[in-house]
Parts: structure tokens; C-alpha cells; sequence
């Protein structure tokens, strides 16, 4: 009976030494956003869609951002097909974000609820727009700032973002529902 305890004690020692995954701490604040952190930049995106300036788009977002959302296609498009294309980067540039967003009244954005996952932040966010609310999904990855002194610590580098852009297109007076 001894040698058996012995013999499970060496094995599992040897298993959990062969698997460095074990670590119960895979993130570390070198690598990962902290919960304060994602916080300030799901609220550094809210801040964009509601009150944007170029001064603070510059400031939060990498030089190579990128942003993915067939929703945001389907509006520049009105619901048709063309001139961009479903499955294509919306905003291939810190720049091209800039241009259209400085173009836009400001637009509610309340944040519901928001998820960590190392270096990208989810957001689940609502639009007060009228006469339909519209509910979205945000997922925001980061980079860590390389300036001396950086503020923030985290740039907004890739946005994937979906939501009901049927209701978007009602708001803005392109679909008129045929309800009865």
C-alpha cells in the first residue's frame, strides 16, 4: 500500500512538472489589462461614439488601428450591396476612422456590460436611438502604449463590432417598416 502511495505521489508530481500550464496565474499585469485598465478603455471607445475628437481618437488609438463590422458596412451601403463589401475592414486606418467619425453627430453609447479577456475587452452596449434601441457586441483588442510615460497604458488597435443595423437603418429614415 505504501509503495503504491508513493509510486501516485511521484506520478502526479511528474505530471503537473511536465505541464508549466498548471501555473494558476497564466495572466500577468506585464501582459494583460487589469479590470481598471479594460474599464478605461471600453470607456475611451464609448467616448469616441459620444463626444469624438480628433485629439482624443489620437490619443487612444494605435497607429495601425483597424476596425471589422459588416454592421457599420451595411449602413455606409443603406442596405444595399456596394460600395463596400460585406467581410472587409470597415476602417483600415487610425485615419479612416477618424474621417468618418468626425462626420457624425454624437451618438448615445451606454455600456451594459463589459468582460476581460487579456488583451482584448467585450462589450455588450445599447444606443438610445429612436425610434428603435439598438443593442450591440464589442470586442476591442489593445496594444500596450510603447511611449515614456504612457497615458493610457493600453491603444485601441482592432475593433470587431456587431449590432442590429435593421434598426439603425429604420432610426436614420432609410427602411420604412411596413407593419400592420
Amino acid at each position: 500500500m505504501r509503495f503504491i502511495q508513493t509510486a501516485l505521489t511521484a506520478l502526479l508530481a511528474l505530471a503537473v512538472s511536465a505541464y508549466p500550464s498548471f501555473n494558476l496565474e497564466p495572466r500577468t499585469l506585464s501582459t494583460c489589462l487589469s479590470d481598471s485598465e479594460a474599464t478605461s478603455v471600453a470607456n475611451n471607445f464609448a467616448t469616441l461614439i459620444t463626444s469624438y475628437s480628433n485629439a482624443l481618437a489620437d490619443k487612444v488609438l494605435a497607429t495601425g488601428f483597424t476596425d471589422y463590422t459588416d454592421s457599420v458596412i451595411e449602413l455606409i451601403n443603406s442596405g444595399c450591396s456596394g460600395p463596400v463589401a460585406l467581410g472587409t475592414a470597415t476602417f483600415t486606418s487610425r485615419s479612416a476612422f477618424e474621417a468618418a467619425q468626425a462626420s457624425q453627430p454624437s451618438i448615445p453609447f451606454q455600456i451594459l456590460n463589459q468582460w476581460l479577456a487579456c488583451d482584448h475587452v467585450i462589450v455588450r452596449w445599447r444606443s438610445a436611438l429612436t425610434p428603435q434601441q439598438v443593442t450591440g457586441i464589442l470586442v476591442i483588442g489593445v496594444v500596450k502604449n510603447g511611449t515614456k510615460n504612457p497615458d493610457p497604458k493600453w491603444l485601441i488597435s482592432e475593433v470587431f463590432s456587431e449590432f442590429n443595423s435593421g434598426a439603425w437603418l429604420v432610426d436614420l429614415g432609410v427602411f420604412k417598416p411596413t407593419c400592420s
